[in-house]
């Protein structure tokens, strides 16, 4: 699987589940909002320092479970590697997919995986409300990347087997851009914005394009797998 498609699919990924994430994160990033209500571009200011620590944080998560991955001497760089990508990939654009279409609950439930970190980093986090300055919403937003989320853990996955922490922060950086435009606009925009969120219509435009996505991502390496299976069955019939 290309870098460049996994990027993209990673891109979509945060663009399809944005209803996610202003689910998750949509309260502290409208809050944002209202703290700066009345000074200008203020909101601005603190919309575009809180997602910068948010996706400065995504990026280093993808470079860390690809370079903890790498540790024990796994080397992707093999082709069957590639294989594995795809398929954990289109694994991941069906989960989402699922999650739009059927509401389905598996994303939420991987979240406890996180839960213990969050424990610890939390009261930091709270510890930042009311946002009162740029730096504090900066430091904010990357402490709320860290939030147990099912959306970023799916995400996760394909950059820990990316081959490299470069490939794995790539990965993560583009899942965050796909997250911005939505997590940027409820700041500035309030409520108003999030009643995108109960857009059905929206939730299932999304799910079926992501749907057809995962299906096409898979299907290379699924063919190589069946293929690959049947030429080994004609060896051996074919053998004396």
């Amino acid at each position: 699987m290309t870098a460049e498609l996994t990027l993209f699919a990673a891109l979509a990924i945060g663009l399809a589940g944005s209803p996610h994430c202003l689910g998750m994160c949509g309260g502290i990033a409208s809050s944002l909002g209202a703290t700066t209500a009345g000074r200008g571009g203020g909101r601005w200011q603190y919309a575009l320092c809180y997602n910068l620590g948010r996706l400065g944080s995504y990026t280093l998560m993808g470079a860390l479970v690809a370079l903890l991955l790498s540790l024990p001497g796994i080397t992707l760089a093999r082709p069957e590697w590639g294989m594995v990508l795809r398929l954990a990939t289109g694994l991941v654009l069906l989960a989402v997919a699922a999650y739009l279409l059927f509401d389905w609950s598996g994303l939420r439930r991987i979240e406890v995986v996180g839960g213990r970190l969050w424990r610890l980093i939390g009261p930091y986090a709270r510890r930042l409300l009311p946002v009162q300055s740029a730096s504090g919403a900066l430091a904010l937003g990357a402490l709320w990347g860290w939030l147990p989320c099912g959306l970023v853990y799916t995400v996760l996955l394909a950059a820990a087997v990316s081959g490299d922490p470069v490939s794995g922060a790539g990965i993560m950086l583009a899942f965050g851009l796909g997250t911005l435009p939505a997590m940027t606009g409820v700041t500035l925009f309030g409520q108003a914005l999030r009643g995108w969120q109960t857009s059905r219509t929206a939730r299932r435009v999304l799910g079926v394009l992501l749907l057809a996505f995962g299906l096409w991502t898979m299907a290379s390496p699924l063919a190589h797998l069946t293929g690959g299976h049947a030429d080994h069955a004609h060896h051996h019939a074919a053998a004396p």
